[in-house]
């Protein structure tokens, strides 16, 4: 696949901070953007999320959880402006559907909404020029994005929703937790373990289990995926880029979050 984003853009990021235009700001939210030479996955989770053992366990805990966001598509990048092209995500819509202005700040990039909604900071976790492989479900369900010693999996609910926020559909719809709820987004790091460790999941206790879909080299494992992107960037030991001592101290739409 053709690139469609800078060199410079592709990797792993960490939201340290978003400001929103009506003066709050949020600097704990658990957020990560993993950016390939064109796909993109990211997953926002608050920390005031409750620890949750199942579906379905609480009508409270179901809520919580229904505020959790994540998506996948394609980034393209022109004269300092990314548009993210959704293809499916944890929320039926999208928080902001528009383009971000981009400023790159040495390890660092701000991205802010044309409209002034909001501006992020994000920082760094990997290396620059990264190695990549982006792989696709045979039946178009799930991607798998492997970025150096990170990795993410989003999968694609099988019933179309309408393009509602969770939570309403949640307190409106007749369908239950089970079916609103149950996708999968998974932020991966390889550890001293030998594996892909889950640190934080749209289904929590996902989270401290194995991501075995995949090998260190970025490999996938079972059958039935097909490869939408490689990129072999500067050789290197995943044990010299793990996570440890990388780590800081609607509908399709163009909109990031969702």
């Amino acid at each position: 696949m053709n690139a469609t984003v800078p060199d410079w853009l592709r990797g792993v990021w960490q939201r340290t901070r978003i400001d929103y235009s009506d003066g709050s700001r949020d600097t704990s939210s658990r957020v990560f953007w993993l950016q390939g030479l064109s796909c993109y996955g990211d997953l926002r989770i608050a920390t005031t999320r409750p620890i949750v053992t199942r579906l379905g366990a609480s009508r409270d805990d179901d809520l919580a959880l229904a505020h959790q966001q994540g998506a996948t598509g394609h980034c393209h990048y022109l004269d300092g402006q990314a548009v993210w092209q959704r293809e499916w995500g944890y929320q039926p819509v999208v928080d902001f559907p528009e383009p971000g202005d981009i400023e790159l700040r040495d390890s660092c990039i701000i991205e802010r909404a044309p409209s002034g909604a909001y501006e992020e900071e994000w920082h760094r976790l990997t290396p620059k020029d990264p190695d990549i492989h982006v792989w696709l479900r045979e039946d178009g369900h799930a991607r798998l994005l492997v970025i150096d010693a990170f990795a993410m999996l989003i999968e694609r609910r099988s019933l179309v929703l309408p393009p509602l926020p969770l939570a309403n559909l949640l307190r409106e719809s007749s369908q239950d937790a089970q079916t609103l709820l149950n996708c999968e987004i998974s932020y991966a790091e390889y550890g001293a373990n030998s594996n892909f460790l889950i640190r934080h999941s749209t289904l929590p206790w996902r989270e401290g289990q194995s991501l075995s879909l995949c090998n260190q080299q970025g490999k996938i494992l079972p059958s039935g995926w097909r490869l939408e992107e490689h990129y072999s960037g500067i050789s290197r030991h995943l044990s010299d880029t793990s996570a440890s001592s990388l780590a800081l101290p609607p509908n399709p739409g163009t909109g990031f979050a969702g």
